[in-house]
């Protein structure tokens, strides 16, 4: 916020959220010993993509808000997904004396995603208005997914010291298919009918953001039917210094190939970095730190740009044993990121070049009526996003 004199005062905050997701994940494995070799295998359940978010905002005319008063809300905003990837995977593993070991994991991917994104006006703006119709906005994007995903990886003992370890994941092309849907129908009250929705398969429902060159002009139409995963190579190493209560220390290196996803996209590496150190009565106290890259899209006057998102991560946990074959291991990990980005909800729909000015008027009591003209922020003044996560995993192991 800045005062009359262009001076800095302080930060608002614009909306805030706070939400709870939750996943599962599961497996079995059995391993055998034959002469100089260990054979293993397994099977698992885990999620590989989440697709869950819930946001959330209201637009108000600032009206009265400087006497300490609620202005009027004009529309309600959500943005809501469900659903995402998971994988069942088979893995088997090979290993020879303690000198080094082989694995393959061949995992099915499949899984399914719900969005909706809608503009519900209120009463308070349908009053407002008089000389037209107010619409409410529903959009919808349904999508299922499928493929086949390999990984290979390797260890090799170097010494009763010191392990070194890698993997390698190919680059993931998912079959997609699904539609997008648009429901507007009359605020007052009304059900929407079948020529206010407006199908389109999912081939066809281009998403503007993405696959441009380097100069920002589009090279094709990629639709949201095309979902990738990037190659992944990943590489590191663990140490077991010479201390009395046993310390493992591990550390690894990743390479992600952001560019099989998109042109704009750079490679990034990831690092991750963790040490065990083992108490009194063998409980374990774990604790880390990872750096990973993503990237975000955007567009500014017909020009497309990707945004760099960094996210450091910092991880504790212990583990013990009960009942002779039961193991329990719980784990907390914060993260905290921030970048820039535009409205999610451009400010010109509750506009709509000044058919709703009566939304925006203020009424002063000498019988004035005042509206601003409102109009979309560009990048001339984005939003600063600020987000924090706290993710709690636990797992409960049984042997026999």
């Amino acid at each position: 916020m800045y005062n009359s004199f262009d001076a800095y005062s302080g930060e608002a905050v614009y909306a805030n959220n706070v939400n709870l997701f939750a996943d599962f994940a599961g497996g079995i494995y059995y391993k055998r010993a034959v002469s100089d070799f260990e054979l293993a295998a397994s099977l698992q359940y885990r999620p590989q993509v989440s697709f869950k978010a819930d946001y959330f905002e209201q637009v108000r005319n600032n009206w009265n808000s400087d006497d300490n008063g609620y202005p009027i809300r004009i529309a309600q905003n959500s943005i809501e997904s469900k659903g995402g990837i998971n994988a069942i995977a088979f893995q088997t593993a090979f290993k020879y004396k303690n000198i080094a070991s082989i694995g393959l994991e061949i995992a099915q991917l499949i899984g399914d995603s719900e969005m909706e994104r809608s503009v519900i006006w209120t009463p308070e703006a349908i009053d407002a208005i008089t000389d037209t119709l107010l619409y409410n906005h529903i959009s919808t994007l349904e999508r299922e997914f499928s493929a086949i995903q390999f990984k290979i990886g390797a260890n090799i003992h170097v010494s009763p010291r010191f392990d070194l370890g890698l993997s390698f994941i190919p680059k993931v092309e998912l079959e997609v298919t699904g539609h997008t849907s648009n429901f507007f129908f009359d605020a007052s009250g009304s059900e929407p009918n079948a020529n206010d929705i407006n199908w389109v398969d999912v081939e066809e429902a281009v998403f503007v953001y993405t696959k441009f060159d380097s100069t920002g002009a589009p090279t094709d139409s990629l639709t949201y039917a095309q979902y990738i995963l990037p190659m992944n190579a990943r590489v590191g190493f663990s140490f077991k210094p010479r201390n009395i209560m046993r310390t493992v220390m591990n550390c690894d290196v990743e390479y992600v190939k952001w560019s099989d996803t998109n042109p704009l996209y750079d490679d990034a590496i990831n690092y991750y970095i963790g040490v065990e150190h083992v108490l009194t009565n063998s409980i374990p106290f774990r604790f880390g730190f990872n750096y990973t890259t993503s990237y975000g899209l955007h567009e500014d006057s017909g020009f497309v740009f990707a945004n760099e998102i960094t996210t450091p991560t910092f991880t504790a946990g212990t583990g013990f044993t009960f009942l002779e074959k039961f193991t329990f291991d719980i784990s907390i990990e914060y993260s905290n990121r921030q970048y820039e980005t535009l409205d999610l909800f451009m400010d010109n729909y509750y506009w709509k070049d000044g058919e709703y000015e009566e939304l925006w008027n203020v009424y002063y009591e000498n019988g004035i009526i005042e509206s601003p003209i409102i109009q979309d922020r560009g990048w001339e003044n984005p939003d600063t996003v600020k987000e924090t996560f706290i993710n709690l995993k636990s797992a409960v192991s049984f042997t026999w």
